[in-house]
């Protein structure tokens, strides 16, 4: 598992983490996002975006606690930067709480900034002309060998400070001592399991988790005297942790007129520099690179002071404890220690997908014409073409488009809708079966007997127009019942036209009335004829309606009266339908307009039918309100502007 990994159930689905990491070592599948090992460089980018908490670091605190319960002897090196990083309190206040938490020492890793730079001193002399590219930065090292193999070999072979301060203590401080870094840095973990640079610390702590085993342990490093650091003595080298420390120390300088070197920072920099260099584009003899503003904006750095405020903090400290000819003695005393290392070339690049392939990805995603490529950036990626490609590499889903997405829901929407109609529909057909059959039977019958008549000679012309009449009358029943249970079921596009609401309620009625009449429902209506036309659209309105209607008439399984109200409000125009029936309990409320949520014990729908009604009556810029009493009923209003206006 990589250093950084993804806590599944907090992961949203945002795509922040993939906007922000400079490798793209983010990989979705089935809509979780996921920390590829191989291809991470534990910069930590999207621990800082990640507003969910849902990418964490991989902790030590179990291994460091384990250390200082059998360990007599185990040594702490703070970073550099733990000035910037706990402002709450003084240096030596910091020392007293380590100490007190069980560690024997506390050295500065400064010192071994110190090392360091004196390597980068005299590599600069041994490799005049050459490009240099500094290791000091992990999450750089790493980003090089997976992603510019070709240029490992212009990263100096010397350590980072914190294995120089490793080694000097194995080699020659105390052999048996345990060693513990303290940091601002995820990338430190990673180095720390390096098998090249490995053996010499035994734990890697970022400054939340040193403060979180205080917390733990009740220790207010804020009230605990001053106490000293041990060890070899630096200077400059605690400098280091603010950008340009290295060159500080070292004397170097990165003006524009010494263009030979350049000092960057932040990983917009670092990708652009390197993809500079290796183009043949620049060509500078020395670099020093950071993927963070300096040590002190570490990822994991959980206070808000500015990277000014920071570096005046290290500076501050920097020139209060400074005692330059001790330093010099220190170095003196440990020249010679070794602090070369070596790198390998690890390209983790992955092919580039064919133009073809590219294509059909697009064209899944209704992005095939360049007009409907958006760019919008809402899946992590720069481009539609960039996450096409990463689809085609496996990195990515095309569900991670958000625009295909919301076309994808609006289609399902429809269907839905479609569903909960053709639904509705079979339960009205259901319901008046008989109300189609008896006319059709009363029919049947007045033709058998007309035939009767005219085989028996005794035709006669009044009672054959009677009974032609009645036919007609029943004939033209059914054909208004079968052709309102056609409109209410044709899939329609929504169009506004003038609209009576008491024709809407009307024709809404007369399709759920024998449903009534099975249920023994008594139905009222109070409808104003003074109500003004609307503009709206029609079916979906009497889609509405029946919806409410048999709901109604459903919650009265044992008879009741159903009242249906249309009037005006101000400037709105109400549709109600109340019942006599069982009522709502208060738990259900709020969960009427969820879809497929149903409170009948028998389900006979999806449970769309209120969520499609609610979709309905907002599109027509209204709103619907419930009032409902147990055991008494309940009643649906329903309000639609007698304006519509179309947003803008």
């Amino acid at each position: 598992m990589s250093v950084v990994y993804t806590e599944k159930d907090k992961c949203k689905g945002c795509y922040a983490c993939i906007r922000g990491c400079p490798c793209k070592a983010i990989k979705v599948e089935k809509g979780q996002a996921e920390v590829m090992k191989e291809r991470c460089i534990a910069c930590g980018t999207c621990l800082q975006v990640c507003v969910p908490k849902a990418k964490l670091v991989e902790s030590d605190i179990g291994v460091v606690r384990q250390l200082l319960a059998e360990f007599s002897n185990v040594i702490a090196i703070p970073s550099s930067s733990f000035p910037a990083a706990l402002p709450e309190m003084k240096p030596g206040q910091f020392v007293s709480a380590l100490k007190k938490l069980g560690f024997r020492e506390v050295m500065e890793d400064a010192f071994g900034a110190e090392l360091v730079c004196r390597e980068y001193s005299r590599l600069a002399q041994e490799r005049k002309g050459q490009l240099i590219l500094t290791s000091t930065c992990p999450a750089v090292v790493s980003y090089i060998e997976k992603y510019y193999p070709q240029l490992v070999g212009n990263l100096a072979p010397i350590v980072s400070p914190m294995m120089a301060m490793g080694r000097l203590i194995r080699q020659r401080y105390n052999p048996e001592a345990k060693v513990v870094f303290i940091g601002p840095c995820v990338a430190k973990k990673a180095e720390n399991k390096d098998e090249k640079v490995s053996g010499v610390v035994d734990a890697v702590l970022t400054f939340p988790e040193i403060k979180e085993m205080f917390a733990a342990a009740g220790i207010s490093p804020a009230n605990e005297a001053d106490g000293p650091f041990t060890g070899p003595k630096p200077y400059l080298g605690r400098l280091f942790a603010a950008s340009g420390g290295l060159l500080e120390a070292t004397g170097l300088s990165d003006t524009i007129l010494q263009h030979d070197v350049i000092n960057a920072h932040g990983r917009d920099y670092v990708v652009k520099i390197l993809r500079e260099i290796a183009q043949g584009d620049i060509s500078p003899k020395f670099v020093n690179l950071y993927f963070c503003h300096g040590c002190i904006d570490g990822p994991v750095i959980d206070n808000e002071l500015s990277t000014f405020r920071r570096k005046e903090l290290v500076a501050a400290y920097a020139s209060r404890e400074a005692d330059p000819a001790q330093t010099q003695r220190d170095l003196e005393k440990y020249d010679g220690l070794n602090l070369r290392r070596n790198f390998s070339a690890q390209s983790v690049r992955l092919p580039t997908p064919s133009e073809e392939e590219i294509q059909n990805v697009l064209n899944k995603m209704n992005k095939a014409r360049p007009e409907n490529q958006f760019n919008c950036g809402s899946c992590g990626y720069g481009t539609c073409k960039e996450l096409a490609t990463a689809v085609c590499q496996s990195l990515a889903e095309v569900n991670m488009c958000w625009p295909y997405v919301l076309q994808q829901l609006k289609d399902a929407q429809e269907g839905l809708i479609q569903a909960e109609k053709l639904t509705s529909l079979g339960q009205l057909a259901a319901s008046i079966a008989h109300e189609v059959n008896n006319p059709l039977a009363g029919v049947l019958v007045y033709t058998q007997l007309l035939t009767k008549k005219v085989e028996s000679d005794k035709f006669n012309r009044e009672t054959a127009l009677g009974y032609l009449s009645k036919m007609e009358t029943e004939l033209t029943r059914s054909t208004k019942l079968i052709r309102n249970l056609l409109d209410f079921a044709r899939q329609s596009t929504p169009s506004l036209r003038e609209v009576d609401i008491n024709e809407v309620v009307g024709r809404a009625l007369d399709l759920a009335a024998h449903s009534a009449q099975l249920a023994h429902v008594q139905v009222v209506k109070e409808l104003d004829t003074s109500v003004p036309r609307i503009m709206a659209d029609f079916d979906q309105l009497q889609q509405v309606c029946v919806n409410l209607i048999v709901n109604a008439i459903q919650a009265m399984p044992n008879g009741g009266t159903l009242t249906l109200r249309t009037g005006a409000v101000n400037d709105q125009l109400k549709i109600q339908v109340q019942d006599t029936g069982c009522g709502i309990p208060p738990e259900n409320m709020q969960k009427l307009f969820t879809p497929f949520f149903t409170t009948r014990k028998e389900v006979k729908g999806v449970g769309l039918g209120l969520a499609v009604s609610y979709g309905i009556i907002q599109r027509h810029r209204g709103r619907i309100d419930v009032k409902s009493k147990e055991g008494e009923g309940t009643t649906f209003t329903v309000y639609l502007p007698m304006r519509y206006e179309e947003k803008s």
